[in-house]
């Protein structure tokens, strides 16, 4: 999922993020609260080169963000990792937890945080 995020503190304290942008480094976590398996918080890192933010890998259940730093905010593509599915049973509930995550995700952005794809 592709997002726009301001980095105003006004609109931070309304994202379902806790976010933190110290030096070149990007980390915080999203807390979702996944029907099936109850609360998630969901960490996520990445690394600022010049204008470009790239994904540090963080052990899954986590979130891959990458993108780019723009004079107003951040422009991320958001991605949810999770533990390779060894059976197509685990990989159609890795699906469906996916698409949970992205429904939840997108519910609590404020409008206009979703970027066109």
């Amino acid at each position: 999922m592709r997002l726009a995020l301001s980095l105003h503190p006004e609109a931070l304290a309304a994202l379902p993020f806790k976010l933190r942008l110290e030096a070149e480094r990007l980390e915080g976590t999203f807390r979702h609260e996944n029907p099936v398996l109850g609360p998630l918080d969901l960490p996520f890192a990445a690394r600022l080169e010049g204008e470009r933010v790239r994904p540090i890998p963080l052990p899954p259940p986590s979130l891959e963000v990458e993108g780019w730093l723009r004079p107003w905010g951040l422009e991320l593509e958001v991605r949810l990792r999770l533990p390779p599915g060894r059976t197509w049973g685990e990989r159609a509930f890795a699906r469906i937890l996916e698409a949970l995550f992205a429904k939840a995700l997108e519910g609590s952005l404020p409008a206009g945080a979703r970027l066109p794809l």
